[in-house]
């Protein structure tokens, strides 16, 4: 066998090892992204389900659908520093529609004043949520960011699987424009309130 044989024959050798060992790296490469991109998606997945979940649960409460309707007269609101947030807390006499007393020293979470009177609903399991146009606007738009999360979720696992399925750019474009939309309108409730 000549030494120029023997030489092709080696580089031949040489670029199938490297060949193989590419092969190889890049087979763990797929995987490890398929692996990550599970992960992300079940987190994202997850974290979609509770916040659509737990904002319905709201929902149905500031629309009056569930829980136990009452009335809170507020007798004094003070801010205080909830994990450096402030948030106004009201207490006061908390009855039931029919004027029974619920609660002599009920706590709310809400913008209001002392000496008015908050509607409010008594939820099973999160405690009191107060009605109207500024609860209902974000918890709806809390529900759509978690329908949202699902949704991508689910756009995500079916692209993987090398299915053809895609909400399209037109579609997220108006999910993500309803999103926004929620968060001016409950932005704008946030402002009347204060002002009126």
């Amino acid at each position: 066998m000549t030494s120029k044989a023997a030489r092709r024959r080696f580089r031949r050798a040489e670029r199938l090892r490297a060949f193989r060992d590419t092969r190889r790296r890049d087979r763990w490469e797929r995987r490890r992204e398929r692996w990550r991109r599970a992960v992300a998606v079940l987190v994202i997945a997850v974290a979609g389900v509770i916040l659509t979940g737990y904002a319905g649960l709201m929902l149905t409460g500031a629309l009056g659908l569930s829980g136990t309707p009452g009335e809170l007269h507020v007798e004094s609101c003070e801010v205080v520093r909830d994990h450096n947030k402030p948030i106004t807390e009201c207490r006061g006499e908390l009855l039931s529609t029919t004027g029974r007393l619920i609660a002599v020293n009920a706590v709310l979470d809400a913008d209001a004043r002392a000496g008015s009177t908050v509607a409010v609903r008594d939820q099973p399991y999160v405690g009191m949520e107060t009605l109207g146009p500024r609860a209902v606007v974000g918890w709806a738009t809390l529900m759509l960011i978690g329908v949202f999360a699902v949704t991508n979720g689910v756009v995500i696992v079916r692209d993987a699987a090398d299915q053809t399925f895609s909400l399209g750019p037109r579609t997220l474009v108006v999910l993500l424009a309803a999103i926004a939309a929620g968060a001016l309108v409950y932005g704008l409730t946030v402002l009347y309130e204060h002002l009126f």
